[in-house]
């Protein structure tokens, strides 16, 4: 979806510059594609470049936890037109899972004033292991009494069925993430990225090129279930001392509540862990005020992720490591535990060339990555880009008064071959 020109065109596909021709004020009056003059043409001739209009559709993005649910109503930009984020029902009841998710969708619409029928692809972001390709829900391991509810459902076709959609992409929110990071966040422009979510569990993912690498079991990248204590708490996949198991904001949260039942330290937390509200937010406050617990127990979670992190970096070798996430929400405790483990453990080389940021895209990132991924979806489909090609025809028709039936144009290959560019 890069800026080209009509002469690029011509040479991209086996239509002639009269075809071209003919395709580009239809979609440049339909207000699906921009057409800008450049310096630089022969005389008289000016060169123009063509560049998808965002305005030409939307698309929505969904971010399905545990504990919140978001949904994100971009345009063909990627840009977010409405968003919603509401607590999620994590009932053990499929049919109301499906429900919820179906309702967000049909909300953030009537919210942001888009008719679903005009929505031309949904992606949606779980916290699960995910079938890219044939979008099942593979298992929900840090939500227990979700996991049977979600294994083995296919949200494409389940969703597909209730919204009237046939468009629909399921992707782990972590990988969508990374997808948000690489397009509009602080990975933009990098090669190779690893990416590690610290929350409730511990996601990571791998891009390559901007794309997420899935290896040949499409779960590559599962760093947070790499043992580093043997003799650590049982994690969900069966092991003991994983990474997640002893980084989630459980876990961290669990060894604050330790420290204070176990010592008289003086600590701001000893009055929150008495009434038993004990959460991130207030670690993280009492991080920032130089409270000893408080630091300790985070600078010991980054250096966890860090060893972790330094055993990725020696054997991948990615130019850049983003941490997103509620536990990097710490003025950077977790993030420099993490870079003093790579300087301390990872090839001298490596720990040098390999910056190590915290993400900024906020809390619509899973949702925002989604969207993205569903909008390269649709324009690598034909199919749905007649589509959006035929939806513009009939509103631009309607406006002006017209009401005769609507055909798709007779150059479907300059249409699609255009938009795609």
């Amino acid at each position: 979806m890069q800026p080209t020109t009509r002469r690029a065109l011509v040479e991209q596909t086996n239509l002639g510059s009269n075809r071209i021709g003919a395709a580009i004020p239809q979609l440049v009056a339909q207000r699906l594609v921009r057409e800008e003059s450049l310096a630089g043409g022969m005389p008289g001739r000016p060169v123009g470049s063509l560049s998808l209009d965002p305005g030409a559709g939307t698309v929505i993005g969904l971010d399905i936890g545990g504990q919140e649910s978001r949904a994100a109503l971009c345009d063909f930009g990627g840009e977010v037109l409405h968003s919603l984020t509401r607590q999620t029902d994590a009932v053990p009841d499929r049919t109301v899972i499906l429900e919820g998710i179906s309702h967000l969708v049909e909300d953030v619409c009537a919210e942001g004033g888009v008719p679903l029928p005009e929505v031309s692809a949904l992606g949606v972001g779980v916290r699960g292991i995910v079938d890219v390709q044939s979008g099942v829900v593979l298992g929900w391991p840090n939500t227990p009494t979700w996991a049977a509810a979600w294994t083995g459902v296919n949200l494409p076709a389940e969703l597909g069925e209730r919204l009237a959609k046939d468009l629909i992409i399921t992707e782990d929110s972590v990988r969508a993430m990374a997808v948000n990071a690489y397009r509009r966040g602080p990975a933009r422009e990098c090669s190779s990225v690893l990416y590690l979510f610290l929350g409730s569990g511990v996601g990571s993912a791998l891009l390559i090129d901007g794309k997420p690498y899935y290896g040949g079991t499409g779960l590559a990248g599962e760093l947070g279930h790499v043992t580093i204590d043997e003799n650590g708490p049982w994690c969900s996949c069966g092991n003991r001392g994983c990474l997640e198991v002893l980084t989630s904001t459980e876990a961290v949260l669990q060894q604050v509540r330790t420290r204070l039942a176990e010592s008289y330290v003086l600590s701001v937390l000893r009055e929150p862990y008495q009434m038993g509200q004990v959460t991130l937010g207030a670690l993280i406050s009492a991080a920032r005020s130089g409270d000893k617990i408080a630091y300790q127990v985070l600078d010991e979670t980054g250096t966890h992720v860090g060893k972790v992190v330094a055993i990725a970096l020696n054997l991948l070798g990615p130019e850049l490591v983003v941490l997103g996430g509620p536990l990097i929400q710490d003025d950077g405790i977790v993030l420099e535990a993490v870079r003093r483990q790579v300087r301390l453990r990872a090839l001298q080389h490596i720990a040098i060339r390999t910056r190590i940021v915290a993400d900024d895209q906020g809390e619509l990132a899973g949702a925002r990555g989604a969207a993205s991924l569903a909008i390269d979806a649709l324009f690598r489909s034909d199919h749905h880009l007649e589509q959006v090609w035929s939806r513009s025809v009939s509103r631009a028709l309607d406006q002006r008064g017209h009401t005769s039936k609507v055909t798709v144009a007779h150059q479907p290959s300059a249409v699609s071959t255009t938009l795609r560019s």
